[in-house]
C-alpha cells in the first residue's frame, strides 16, 4: 500500500510539496491586522502550524530562533501561524518560550486544514517567489544536516 502524501511527509525529514499550488493563507497579525502569504514575498520562509499545548511546538520554538539567526542575512523568517487559541493564551506562552519570528492567529482553525495540515506543529518551508518547496508533519530536528541542505536550497533559490 502506498503511504500518502501526509504520511510521507511525517517520516522525520522534510519533504518535497507535491500538492501543487501554493495554498492562500488568511491569518491574523496579534495587533489584529490581516495578513496573507503574499505579504511575506521576496525572502524565504518558513511557515509553521502550532499551539500551545503542543508539546512538539513548544520544543520546536527555540530551533526556529537557531535557523532565524544562522540564516538572517539570507533573510529567513519563520511565521509561526497559532490554531484557535486566544490572544492573551498566546503572550502568556511567549513569556515562557521566547519566539523571534512572527505570530499570526487562525481564530476559526481553519487554515491548517487549507494546507493540508492535520497534525500539530505541521511546518511549510517557502522560497521567495511563495511556493512551498519542502513541509514536514509532526516534530523535526531543525538542526540535522537533511534540513540544513533543504533550507539552503530554497534560500538559494
Amino acid at each position: 500500500m502506498q503511504p500518502t502524501d501526509a504520511q510521507e511527509a511525517s517520516g522525520g525529514k522534510l519533504r518535497p510539496w507535491k500538492k501543487g499550488a501554493t495554498p492562500a493563507l488568511l491569518a491574523t497579525s496579534m495587533e489584529g491586522s490581516k495578513r496573507t502569504l503574499q505579504d511575506y514575498l521576496g525572502k524565504p520562509l518558513i511557515l509553521n502550524f502550532w499551539a500551545s499545548y503542543c508539546g512538539p511546538c513548544r520544543l520546536e520554538m527555540p530551533a526556529f530562533n537557531m535557523l532565524m539567526d544562522l540564516y538572517s542575512d539570507k533573510g529567513l523568517r519563520v511565521l509561526a501561524v497559532n490554531h484557535g487559541e486566544m490572544p492573551a493564551r498566546i503572550l502568556q506562552f511567549l513569556k515562557a518560550v521566547p519566539f523571534n519570528g512572527e505570530v499570526l492567529l487562525d481564530r476559526s482553525q481553519t487554515q491548517m486544514k487549507a494546507w493540508s495540515a492535520y497534525a500539530l506543529p505541521t511546518s511549510f518551508v517557502i522560497d521567495a517567489k511563495g511556493q512551498v518547496r519542502f513541509w514536514h508533519v509532526g516534530e523535526i530536528d531543525w538542526s540535522e544536516r537533511d534540513a540544513q541542505a533543504k533550507i539552503q536550497q530554497v534560500i538559494e533559490g
